[in-house]
This record gives structure tokens, sequence and C-alpha cells, in this order.
């Protein structure tokens, strides 16, 4: 089997291509990369019409390429992803679709952290179109930290992560579950007290879910 992986960053290569050696050691990836595109989708304000043009050309390129599965690792054009499933025979799905489906069911009350708006604003509507779907009923708590992300730009590690943690604190006292929108957060929860309520992250169980979707075709 074959499995194709987006990344809109080269950040993210490295981790996914760990999480897949380790999860699915039987699976051929292919990662697919375009460093430019997560700068072009932040300063646009989310995906535009080329951005998703060239979106629908990967997955189709993936298909070509003989891959069963297509998934994002960037959660800013998920949405983007999952509109080209009528272009492709293969499942296509998001890096943050286990971590969303599994934040409703610890509800009512989820708290979204991000730094980015790009990730958070379709992180929201992401999660607020499951619950309807699942008829759930949850009460969403959002947070932007952008200048978190700011001192991450600037290479200031250390400013990150004392916002975010400061920001994760917060949440934890007033929801029953909290989501980090980006994986570039996680990195917060090393060395932290053990968190009060459930802390989700995408990319474990983004791969897992990735996995499954594979193991359901055979």
């Amino acid at each position: 089997m074959k499995a194709a992986i987006f990344h809109t960053s080269s950040a993210t290569l490295g981790l996914f291509q760990s999480l897949a050696a380790k999860t699915m050691p039987d699976v051929e990836v292919m990662h697919i990369v375009e460093d430019s595109m997560i700068r072009e989708v932040m300063k646009s304000g989310g995906p535009t019409p080329s951005i998703n043009a060239r979106i629908a050309g990967y997955v189709q390129a993936a298909e070509r390429a003989g891959c069963s599965v297509f998934m994002t690792a960037c959660s800013s054009i998920g949405a983007s992803v999952e509109h080209c499933q009528d272009l492709t025979s293969m499942p296509v799905t998001r890096v943050d679709e286990a971590m969303v489906e599994e934040a409703i069911q610890k509800g009512p009350r989820v708290a979204v952290l991000a730094t980015v708006e790009t990730t958070l604003k379709p992180t929201l509507e992401y999660i607020e179109r499951k619950a309807k779907q699942s008829g759930k009923e949850i009460v969403i708590q959002a947070k932007l930290m952008s200048e978190a992300f700011k001192a991450l730009l600037d290479g200031d590690n250390k400013t990150h992560d004392a916002i975010v943690s400061a920001g994760l604190k917060e949440a934890m006292a007033s929801a029953d579950v909290v989501v980090l929108a980006q994986a570039s957060m996680a990195r917060v929860m090393v060395g932290m007290d053990a968190p009060t309520v459930p802390v989700l992250t995408s990319p474990e169980r983004g791969v897992t879910r990735l996995k499954e979707r594979l193991d359901a075709l055979v």
C-alpha cells in the first residue's frame, strides 16, 4: 500500500516521516512538500482559488503515483483537501480529523488554542461542523496567541513556550478538553505537570487515522 502526506512547510516533514515509520512501517509513504504554501495562505488569510487549484493538482498527482489515501498535514488547508474528494477515487483526509472527533466526544466544553489565525479559524469551523454532524452540543472556547508565533519565527522558543503554557493552563481551568491546533505547540507539554483535562494534538492521531483508512481498503 502507498499513502501520500502533503506538507505546506518542510517543518512538519521530519515529524511525519518518523510517525509514519513507527505507525505503519509496511506502508510506502509519498511525502509532498510545497514549502512556500503556508506563507501564501497566511498572507492571504486562507487558501485562495489559485492555492486550491494547486492542492487539487497534488491530489491528482498522488493518485497517478499509485497512492491509495491522501492526507494533509496542514490544518489550514484541511477544508480545501476535503473539497478534492470529488476529483479522486482515493479517500482524502486531514490530520486533525481524529483529534476533532475525540475532542467532541470528550466535551462539551472544548478549548481550542492556536498561534496562527489561519489555523484557528478553519479548526473552529471543522469542530462546529463535525459536532453538528454527530448531534453533539458543544461550547467552544477559542484563544489565539499570535505573539507566540511571532516569537517562534524570531527563534525565541522560550517566549513561545511561556505564552503557550500560560494559555494552556488557563484553558484547562475552564474546559473539559483542550485542542492544540498546531503540532508546534505540543512541545510545551514536555516537563509540565500532568494535565488536569485531556490535551489533544493532531500528528499521532492523524497518522493513526491514515493507517485506519488504508486498512479499510484491504
